[in-house]
């Protein structure tokens, strides 16, 4: 069995579908995605409550969708988000017998047909093919283009080969070795189609279409793009010499399959953003790996890199054992491009970096809106294979990053989370483990490392709630202050209470996060008494709710006002301590610098 996309999700709404889907998951790999209320003591399955944002969640994520419902059901989900049939993935429907397997979308170019022609075969049933081109028995066009891991270079020109194929008449292809593919007359480079009335032109060359017979350009991904450029690059230049490179070299840019670099390079936007842009994946080398192949380069560049040169060996690494190199070393502005052939279909599925070791970087969303994502963070998920998450906080993201895969969670399985993005890890994924705000501040940052072993582990830091909730009050934390969280789910009451205590009595500005629920509020209210036992009602307050999100609330009270304030689990208390000032309506420590400013006016010239 082939299909075209990496993981497969089986979705079900009933009991009998669920053992329908739990059946399939054990022999295709993938995930069973059920009602919540039916995958109770299902360690591999991924519970959902609402079937219209889980599986239109997991078809932009780029899974390949096994429905076991009514077809109705999924155009009606799916209709919103679909693409064309060249980037869709497979969408298969299936009764809850498994009598029928029906492809939906992506027949040929996401491999929904070979995929369905395999389930029915292990469940006895029949696979309902509408495709003409395999009702005839013929191998499509774009199934051809699938199957060789190539790009069709005029989308019009292809369905104008696939007409004439479906219309019975003889179409050939063009290709460098006989790729194999039956029911077409193989011709060698400059052959002539003799009889053949529509041709299939399989070349990684940027070449004109011969203008005899109807053809369709198939370009294969066998190019691989070294790429070096200063710190800071945008997108836009690299992606400019690298189709420079292609241009000057006579090659498409539709070939190129891997843009490769430096591991020094992971993290830069630039590239992680461009690869994104050519539809490329990312292929990152150790400098050691870089220098061993000797390429000529430059002391400037080892001083900058650990190696002399980037792009060619890069390049060549990239595009495996036996490539060539196409395009030597060309520098165009802050960006130098080398350009390698492999000598078969690249390797696109592979870890971003060469040696396939997976790692786990745990990202600080901030707030979850784009704006307050930093730079970091986002390049961080861009580079990632999978991204993994409370639910609330892998939805903040999907929009963004739609071509990742996601895995979701509930609230309080952060520990099956850790050990679900190591072992993704371990198998050579590339995993991101997201958490609000600041990873490191009450995120997950602690208890994966605590569990990582020999998994390599980055955190990349976010904007916390309290940098958040400052910002919306003006300056409150201008001097020393302190987070406490008042749950005590983790944390012991008491000692909850006591670090209450002690940050009260110190003249801290207190941050205070989580601070009730329906069941604690009892925490609150003496957190409340605590502190002004230790300071005047008149105290001013922050409260901030939703910080950062579009709908964000904020206001500033007082200490007294504070009890009776209708706090919740997504509000952020800002204490002031007795330097806190209301200005102009804003929440502001003072610090002290008018007294230096004093202090240096006294003393004599």
């Amino acid at each position: 069995m082939e299909h075209s996309r990496g993981n497969i999700s089986f979705f079900s709404l009933t009991a009998g579908g669920a053992l329908l889907a739990l059946r399939l998951r054990e022999r295709f790999g993938g995930t069973a995605h059920l009602p919540r209320c039916h995958s109770l003591g299902c360690e591999r399955c991924a519970p959902f409550d609402a079937i219209a944002d889980a599986l239109p969640a997991r078809f932009l994520a780029g899974d390949t969708v096994v429905a076991i419902m009514a077809a109705g059901i999924v155009f009606r989900l799916l209709s919103p988000h679909l693409g064309d049939k060249l980037s869709d993935p497979a969408v298969i429907v299936l009764d809850e017998e498994g009598r029928f397997a029906t492809p939906l979308l992506g027949g040929h170019a996401a491999g929904a047909n070979r995929l369905a022609e395999a389930i029915a075969d292990f469940l006895g049933g029949e696979a309902v093919i509408t495709t003409s081109s395999d009702v005839q028995g013929l191998t499509a066009p774009d199934e051809v283009a699938r199957l060789l891991g190539a790009r069709p270079a005029d989308r019009l020109e292809l369905r104008r080969v696939t007409s004439l194929l479906v219309n019975g008449d003889a179409v050939c292809i063009e290709a460098e070795e006989d790729p194999g593919v039956a029911g077409y007359r193989w011709l060698a480079p400059g052959e002539s189609a003799g009889e053949c009335r529509g041709r299939l032109l399989v070349s990684h060359a940027a070449v004109q279409s011969p203008d005899d017979i109807p053809t369709a350009r198939l370009v294969p991904r066998r190019v691989a793009a070294g790429v070096g450029c200063k710190r800071g690059t945008g997108a836009r230049e690299i992606i400019e010499a690298v189709q420079a490179a292609c241009v000057q070299n006579g090659v498409d840019p539709l070939a190129v399959g891997v843009i490769a670099s430096v591991s020094l390079k992971r993290d830069e936007a630039g590239i992680i953003e461009a690869a994104a842009a050519l539809g490329a994946r990312l292929a990152f080398y150790d400098a050691e790996e870089l220098e061993a192949l000797e390429r000529p380069g430059s002391e400037f560049v080892r001083e900058q890199t650990g190696t002399p040169a980037v792009s060619e060996p890069a390049a060549l690494l990239a595009a495996g054992p036996g490539a060539s190199l196409l395009a030597g070393k060309t520098a165009s502005g802050p960006v130098t491009a080398a350009l390698a052939l492999a000598s078969g279909s690249l390797d696109l599925t592979a870890p971003a970096d060469g040696g396939g070791e997976g790692s786990v970087t745990v990202v600080g969303l901030g707030a979850g809106t784009r704006a307050s994502l930093t730079a970091r963070a986002a390049a961080a998920l861009r580079c990632a294979d999978t991204i993994i998450g409370y639910r609330t906080y892998v939805r903040q993201v999907q929009g963004m990053f739609p071509q990742k895969d996601f895995i979701s969670g509930s609230m309080g399985a952060e520990l099956e989370r850790c050990r679900e993005a190591l072992e993704l890890a371990r198998s050579g994924r590339r995993v991101a483990l997201v958490s609000s705000g600041d990873a490191g501040v009450y995120g997950m940052a602690g208890p994966l490392l605590e569990m990582a072993g020999e998994v390599p582990v980055e955190v990349v830091p976010g904007v916390t709630a309290a940098q958040l909730a400052a910002a919306s009050l003006g300056a409150p934390l201008m001097n020393d202050y302190v987070t406490v969280s008042l749950s005590d789910l983790l944390t012991p009451r008491d000692e909850v209470l006591r670090r209450v205590e002690a940050a009260a009595a110190a003249d801290l500005v207190i941050c205070l996060y989580n601070p009730t629920s329906r069941k604690r509020q009892p925490l609150f209210l003496e957190s409340c008494a605590i502190i002004a036992a230790h300071r005047p009602g008149d105290t001013v307050v922050g409260l901030v709710r939703k910080a950062g999100a579009p709908d964000e609330e904020a206001a500033v009270i007082t200490l007294d006002e504070l009890p009776g304030s209708g706090v919740d689990m997504r509000s952020v208390i800002i204490v002031g301590n007795s330097k806190t000032r209301v200005m102009d309506g804003r929440m502001v420590t003072t610090r002290g610098y008018e007294k230096k400013s004093e202090r240096n006016e006294a003393r004599p010239a």
